[in-house]
C-alpha cells in the first residue's frame, strides 16, 4: 500500500480519564479537511484543542474476520500485485473479496477505493441509516485521523469556487454571504499551505490558485490535452490541481497544545443558560462510557450529514434550538450529479504507481464545449484519468460532476424507529435526482461517449454509469449559512445563529455547491472561521 494512504499516526490519543471534566478553549468534532485544518489553526493560534474523532479500527481479538478480510482486500487490491500476480487472478481474487465484505460493509463497500483502504469505512451494521425504498442514497462514511482526505484518490483535487458559484444569476439557489474578494485571501491561505500541484491558465470558472509546484505535462496528458483541443476548439482542457493529505492532527500534535481521543462518537452538544455553547458529550467506544468536556468554542466537522445529525439529536434532547429556529435545518441536501464511463484500453502509463494519486486532465465547464455559454446553466467539469491495468493496458477513468442545486424536499431527518450501535437516532435521508438533475446527468453521459470516441476506448470494454445520489461523496449542505437567521443555521462568519461559539466549517454550511470539488472551499471556510474565533471566542 501507498505510504500517503496510511492514516496518520504520529498524533498520539492523549485524552485520559482525568480530563473527563476538564474545560478546553476550543473542542474540534472530526478530525477531516474541515476538523485537522482547525485543529491545527487554533493550536497555532494559542489554544489548547481537544479533536474527537469516531474512528477505532477493530481489533483481531475482537472482531477476527473483519480485521483479516480488510487486510486481504487492501493488499490484493495494491496495484504493485500485477507486476507478480497474474492479473485474471488478482481481478477474480478482488470480486471475491469485495463481496465477502457487504457482510459488514454493504453500503461502504460500493465506494471505488473501498478495497484499498476497508479499514477507515464505517461499519454499516453499527452505523446504518434509513431512505424512503425508492430513494436510494449511498452515504459514504469514513472514521479515521484524516477523514475521507485519506481514502486513495479521494480529496485530492483543489479548485476555487467561482464568482457565478457565489453569486448564481439562475434564481435556483441563494447568494453566498461572503463574495469572492473575500474569500480569496483564506483560499490562498489554505493552497500555499497544502502545496498544490497544477498549472495557472487565468480561466474565470475556475479561478486561479497558489501553487506549490508547477506541474510540466506528460506526454500522454499533452495528447490527450491537444486531442480535446482539436475536436472542440471551444474547450478548455488543463492539468487537475491536486495535492495530498494536509497532515493536520500530526502538525497540531507538534505544537504541544493538542488532545486527542479516538473512538469519540459525538453524541450532543450542549448550551449554557445564556445561549452559549458549553460543552460536547460523547461516548466513548474505547471504555464504553460516556464522557464529557467542556469548552466555550465548538467546532462541528464531522461531515455535512453528521454534523446536522448532531445538531438534530442536540436540539431533540435538550429542547434548545442549535440552527432549528429558521425551519432549514436538515434541509437543501446535494450531492453532484456523477457520471462516468471506465474503460481498459491501450497503455500509455507503464508502472501503476507511476502517476501521483489524483493527477488528472480536467475540462471545465465542458458542457460548452461546442462554443456555447449560457451564465443562467450549472454547468459540468469532467476528469480523466488513466492508471496502468496490465501489461501493455491502461486503466480509462472519466468522470463528470455537475451542480444539484438546493431543493427544500432533500433533506435528512432523525430516524424514529432505528438508532446506531450506540443508541443515538440514525439518520433519515429523503434525497432523489429531479427531473433537471437527471437530464444533466444524460448530458454528462452523452458528452463522456464523445470523449470515450476520441480518446479510442474500446467499447466493448467500457462500462458506463449514473451515481444515485451520495455516490460522488460530494454531498453538502443541511445546515447553511446565511445573511439571514430567517432562511439559514448559520451566519456569515459560519457560526450557528441559535448559539454562539458554536461553528460549523464542514460541507453541511454550503448554500449551494458548484460544479468543483469542495474540499478547498471547506478548508478556506475553516481557516475564516478559526481567525473569527481567535478574534472572539476564545483568549
Amino acid at each position: 500500500m501507498n505510504a500517503a494512504h496510511k492514516p496518520p499516526t504520529s498524533a498520539h490519543d492523549t485524552f485520559s480519564a482525568q480530563q473527563i471534566y476538564s474545560k478546553f478553549d476550543a473542542i474540534v468534532v472530526g478530525s477531516g479537511a474541515a476538523g485537522g485544518l482547525a485543529a491545527l489553526l487554533l493550536c497555532e493560534g494559542g489554544a489548547r484543542v481537544l479533536v474527537l474523532d469516531a474512528g477505532l479500527p477493530p481489533s483481531l481479538r475482537r472482531a477476527p474476520f473483519q480485521t483479516t478480510l480488510q487486510f486481504l482486500v487492501k493488499n490484493w487490491a495494491d496495484p504493485r500485485l500485477l507486476k507478480v500476480v497474474p492479473p485474471r487472478l488478482v481481478y477474480k481474487g478482488r470480486e471475491a473479496l469485495k463481496f465477502a465484505g457487504r457482510f459488514r460493509q454493504p453500503i461502504q463497500s460500493k465506494c471505488y477505493a473501498w478495497e484499498r483502504l476497508p479499514e477507515v469505512f464505517v461499519d454499516d451494521i453499527d452505523c446504518p441509516y434509513t431512505t424512503p425504498e425508492d430513494k436510494p442514497f449511498e452515504w459514504i462514511r469514513a472514521w479515521t485521523i484524516g477523514g475521507r482526505l485519506i481514502v486513495p484518490g479521494h480529496g485530492r483535487q483543489y479548485y476555487r469556487l467561482s464568482r457565478e458559484d457565489l453569486n448564481p444569476s439562475d434564481g435556483l439557489s441563494p447568494s453566498w454571504p461572503i463574495n469572492s474578494n473575500e474569500l480569496d485571501q483564506w483560499y490562498a491561505a489554505v493552497e500555499k499551505r497544502v502545496g498544490l500541484f497544477g498549472e495557472m491558465n487565468g480561466l474565470n470558472c475556475v479561478p486561479d490558485s497558489e501553487l506549490g509546484t508547477i506541474l510540466e505535462r506528460l506526454p500522454f496528458e499533452r495528447t490527450v490535452i491537444n486531442s480535446i483541443k482539436e475536436r472542440w476548439p471551444g474547450a478548455d482542457a488543463i492539468l487537475g490541481r491536486y495535492a495530498p493529505p494536509l497532515p493536520s492532527i500530526d502538525a497540531a500534535d507538534a505544537t504541544g497544545r493538542l488532545t486527542r481521543r479516538s473512538g469519540a462518537v459525538c453524541q450532543k452538544v450542549e448550551l449554557a443558560k445564556t445561549g452559549h455553547v458549553s460543552a460536547v458529550v460523547w461516548y466513548d467506544r474505547q471504555t464504553g462510557r460516556e464522557m464529557r468536556a467542556e469548552s466555550n468554542c465548538v467546532f462541528l466537522c464531522a461531515s455535512s450529514l453528521e454534523t446536522t445529525r448532531i445538531l438534530l439529536i442536540s436540539a431533540a434532547a435538550s429542547g434548545r434550538k442549535f440552527g432549528v429556529s429558521s425551519g432549514v435545518l436538515g434541509h437543501y441536501l446535494m450531492d453532484h450529479i456523477l457520471s462516468k464511463i471506465e474503460s481498459v484500453g491501450p497503455a500509455s502509463v507503464d508502472d501503476p504507481v507511476s502517476v501521483d494519486d489524483g493527477r488528472c486532465v480536467y475540462l471545465p465547464r465542458f458542457d460548452n464545449r461546442n462554443g456555447s455559454s449560457s451564465r443562467s446553466s450549472r454547468g459540468f467539469g469532467v476528469q480523466l484519468y488513466e492508471a496502468a491495468a496490465t501489461p501493455g493496458k491502461s486503466y480509462h477513468v472519466a468522470v463528470a460532476f455537475s451542480e444539484m442545486p438546493p431543493r427544500v424536499e432533500n433533506r435528512v431527518s432523525l430516524s424514529s424507529s432505528k438508532n446506531d450501535a450506540w443508541g443515538m437516532p440514525c439518520l433519515h435521508i429523503d434525497c432523489a435526482h429531479s427531473e433537471r438533475d437527471k437530464e444533466a446527468m444524460n448530458k454528462q453521459l452523452q458528452a463522456l461517449r464523445e470523449v470515450a470516441a476520441l480518446l479510442e476506448m474500446d467499447p466493448s470494454q467500457t462500462r458506463e454509469s449514473l451515481g444515485p445520489p451520495g455516490l460522488a461523496i460530494h454531498e453538502c449542505g443541511t445546515a447553511r449559512m446565511g445573511e439571514d437567521p430567517r432562511y439559514s443555521v448559520l451566519d456569515p462568519n459560519n457560526q450557528c445563529w441559535d448559539a454562539k461559539g458554536l461553528y460549523v466549517t464542514d460541507g453541511a454550511c454550503f448554500p449551494s455547491q458548484g460544479s468543483q470539488h469542495p474540499t478547498l472551499t471547506i478548508m478556506a471556510l475553516t481557516a475564516r472561521a478559526c481567525h473569527h474565533a481567535l478574534q472572539h471566542e476564545i483568549g
